[in-house]
């Protein structure tokens, strides 16, 4: 068997190789452009300069010096044609017994049950929820409660009814949803001037409590509201429009309400079955693709780490991480962030290597020192 110092000595030489051929390629390249370059002036002295400009000229021009074209694409790819070997002799140095894909994981069975029903109570499905209550032996959900409440007043503002998303909000009332409550209110003024006319939202503006003491800090928005009062029913053509723009506001509000709900018990907004499922979905076209590639190599494919980008939009991040500005790797539960005296923060396996046999270190960033015992980690959430 190959030790590991002759596989390092094999693959110095291919890229003492790759090094000695790129040196030749470039000035290969180089003269070849030189040539080029040197046609291009001499076409510039006999030729009109306005013309030259004139991409029909210039791509008769680059027709007509095809050879060095050709000469330096030659050169690229057996340049390239050392890289690609050097990778083969890796596969060939480093190829283990791996397993491609996915590890099967087994689910346990209590957590599965527990989301299907969290995903049936977010989706109204109360009876399928209670038959397998019943039929699994489970426990009743804590959020049975919670979900048949919120199906409820989700049904009422689908139907544009506010009085029972009013009444919960107007309860639960705290800085985390006092923007709900107002904008039920709002939502409520709008609704009256539309169906019962201007009299009746001025009188509800003036003579409820509640919209009163949300209308304090919110001036602005009152006073739009007042001025869209003035042009009502012409109001289609004006900026105010958007106030009475239902087909826009009541799925804002009724989004607006599923967030409050499911942060009051700190919950996501969508069921984790349904989250997962429509992740799968948009990143499945990718996986599939980065599957064909890799099927036949012998190059390691990671189980938790894909090294490919998949961009499934903002709504399906849910964890922040940290690249360390030092070793510019993102940090793991093996190598968390650290905290810096000054206030900056690294990785911790930077920290440990800059402080070495020191007692401080120096921060990256600015002068500032910091003990190499006074380092707590972050939690990033």
């Amino acid at each position: 068997m190959i030790s590991t110092q002759q596989e390092g000595n094999s693959l110095l030489k291919d890229l003492e190789r790759i090094k000695k051929k790129t040196r030749i390629s470039n000035k290969i390249i180089n003269n070849q452009l030189d040539q080029i370059i040197a046609q291009i002036e001499e076409a510039k002295i006999s030729n009109d300069y306005s013309q030259l400009k004139d991409k029909l000229q210039v791509l008769y021009l680059l027709r007509k010096n095809y050879k060095p074209l050709t000469k330096i694409k030659q050169t690229n790819n057996e340049c390239y044609a050392y890289i690609s070997k050097m990778g083969k002799n890796m596969d060939k140095l480093y190829k283990k017994n791996l397993q491609y894909g996915q590890e099967h994981v087994e689910l346990n069975q209590t957590i599965l049950t527990k989301l299907i029903k969290n995903h049936l109570l977010r989706d109204g499905e109360f009876e399928a929820y209670e038959i397998l209550v019943k039929e699994s032996g489970s426990e009743e959900s804590q959020y049975h409660q919670f979900f048949a409440e919120v199906q409820n007043i989700v049904d009422d503002l689908k139907q544009r009814k506010l009085d029972s998303a009013i009444k919960w909000a107007e309860q639960r009332e705290k800085k985390s949803t006092n923007n709900l409550f107002y904008e039920l209110l709002k939502q409520r003024v709008i609704q009256l001037v539309q169906t019962e006319g201007i009299n009746a939202a001025i009188y509800f503006m003036r003579n409820n409590s509640s919209f009163q003491e949300q209308s304090q800090g919110r001036l602005y928005e009152i006073c739009l509201i007042t001025y869209s009062l003035l042009l009502w029913p012409n109001i289609e053509n004006t900026k105010y429009y958007y106030l009475y723009d239902d087909e826009k506001n009541w799925p804002r509000i009724l989004k607006l309400f599923l967030e409050v709900a499911s942060k009051s018990q700190n919950i996501m907004i969508k069921s984790e079955i349904r989250t997962v499922f429509s992740a799968g979905c948009l990143a499945m076209p990718k996986l599939i693709k980065y599957n064909q590639i890799t099927r036949n190599r012998s190059s390691e494919v990671l189980v938790n780490d894909i090294p490919i980008d998949i961009e499934i939009g903002k709504e399906y991040k849910y964890h922040s991480f940290f690249v360390c500005p030092v070793s510019k790797e993102v940090t793991t539960s093996d190598n968390p962030p650290v905290l810096l005296k000054c206030g900056h923060v690294i990785s911790k396996l930077s920290a440990h290597k800059m402080i070495a046999n020191k007692s401080k270190l120096k921060c990256p960033t600015c002068p500032i020192e910091t003990k190499g015992a006074d380092l707590p980690e972050l939690i990033f959430i």
